[in-house]
């Protein structure tokens, strides 16, 4: 009998420590999964990254949160202070979609920005919700193409619905709530719930000495992150329910072609998974505790030279003049010149295209560049089409000329022909400033303004 009890207390102990070492593992996979998103996102939407720096991320386990003052976490939350994630969930999304998981990161951050955790409650707390994340979904809609981190063709259509029955654009939590509220809908709560509802919002729970704290600190995160010190006069919550001048700003930073050729003008390691390689430890964890199920983890970053080659196209209709044409090379070589060396090893081709390609320069030097900017002559003035410059692309990557393009920068007013599918490197279509054109460029592509 002792022996029996004994062999029996072992099993139990046994199976203890394999479930602990189970939790762990998800844990850490979980961590690794969540602070890859958050590097994915910090690199693809940099002026964004005060707000999400101000996040911190912790994965835990229901258990963990039963022994402590957290409450039980239904997938991934925040309470303005931290992101909150079970590891479970992170890892059944992004086996299913990595992108989904990098898209609600930003639902998440928007939510923070226009302080919905710290809003008081409406009546109707569901409603309530359904119209945070219907604000945090618009805003996403107009500053990520939809094909970056995206949805099947159904959803697309499903979510575009919605969307264009409140005007497509964004609008504030407080306006979204009472037009549910009082507007008959073509759709039902459970339907708009079910399409863009992504975190648990049970933890804004905060008491009220809290919740204006972490609001006042995020009123301060949304100035830096989309006026920057010189806008700091345009507070938050000037305009009591109506955040349409910050919204304004936000897109400015989204428009920013400075940032966006910077990214391209300084070597970093490249926020890219080594998909060729795996963590042998969470494979074989996978195949022992689950059977036919190896967890496969990539392993580090890549790191890379973000820029070895550039083309610059530059649309000559009749509506670029000489002059506004020397003012963008004249901004480019500003911001490509504060790299050491840019010139000397670096490849960038100067295209001039209207409806076809009219001339096309390659570029070595400084001093190559500074005398096309001199003497550049604009050639064509008929209407535009984009697509020759892309044809042309193309044709120089098969003969090997362009080896290893990165970016394709586009100066236009945007009144033209455009591709219909996107390239396998990064394209911006540059104006001098906003204009109603602006809305035609593909959402694959970058639409960026000089001023």
């Amino acid at each position: 009998m002792k022996k029996e009890a004994s062999t029996n207390a072992e099993a139990a102990q046994s199976a203890g420590t394999s479930e602990n070492a189970r939790e762990s593992a998800c844990r850490e996979l979980g961590s690794r999964i969540l602070y890859t998103c958050r590097s994915e996102v910090c690199a693809r939407f940099p002026f964004f990254s005060p707000g999400i720096a101000a996040l911190f991320c912790e994965v835990i386990s229901r258990e963990k949160s039963r022994r402590t003052d957290l409450q039980e976490i239904h997938g991934i939350g925040t309470d303005g202070s931290r992101i909150l994630a079970d590891p479970m969930f992170l890892i059944r999304v992004w086996e299913k979609n990595p992108g989904a998981l990098k898209r609600g990161y930003l639902h998440i951050l928007f939510h923070c920005l226009y302080l919905h955790p710290f809003s008081q409650e409406k009546a109707k707390k569901r409603l309530w919700n359904l119209a945070c994340d219907l604000a945090a979904e618009l805003l996403l809609k107009e500053n990520i193409p939809e094909d970056l981190w995206g949805f099947s063709a159904e959803e697309k259509k499903l979510r575009g619905r919605v969307l264009e029955f409140f005007g497509g654009r964004p609008l504030s939590a407080e306006v979204l709530y009472h037009r549910l509220e009082q507007e008959k809908l073509p759709f039902s709560q459970e339907e708009m719930e079910q399409l863009f509802a992504f975190d648990d919002h049970s933890l804004w729970k905060l008491n009220p000495e809290r919740a204006k704290q972490e609001k006042s600190r995020w009123e301060k995160i949304l100035t830096y992150t989309t006026l920057g010190k010189e806008h700091q006069k345009h507070r938050i919550g000037a305009n009591p329910g109506n955040r349409q001048e910050e919204l304004e700003q936000l897109y400015k930073s989204r428009y920013d072609y400075r940032k966006f050729l910077k990214k391209f003008a300084f070597p970093r390691e490249e926020i890219q998974l080594d998909e060729e390689s795996f963590d042998y430890i969470f494979y074989h964890f996978g195949m022992e505790h689950y059977g036919n199920l190896p967890l496969i983890e990539p392993l580090e970053y890549k790191e890379v030279n973000r820029l070895e080659e550039l083309v610059i196209a530059i649309d000559t209709s009749g509506s670029c003049s000489r002059e506004l044409v020397q003012r963008f090379l004249g901004e480019t070589y500003q911001i490509l010149s504060t790299r050491e060396n840019f010139f000397r090893k670096m490849k960038v081709y100067i295209i001039q295209c209207d409806c076809c390609i009219q001339s096309v320069s390659v570029i070595h030097s400084e001093e190559e560049w500074k005398e096309y900017v001199r003497n550049v002559q604009i050639q064509g003035r008929s209407g535009t089409d984009f697509v020759p410059v892309f044809t042309y692309i193309k044709k120089e990557r098969e003969k090997k000329e362009l080896k290893n393009l990165k970016a394709l920068i586009y100066f236009t007013d945007g009144d033209g022909i455009y591709p219909g599918q996107k390239p396998d490197y990064e394209t911006a279509f540059v104006f001098v400033k906003k204009n109603e054109n602006m809305k035609y460029v593909p959402n694959w592509a970058y639409k960026l303004v000089i001023s």
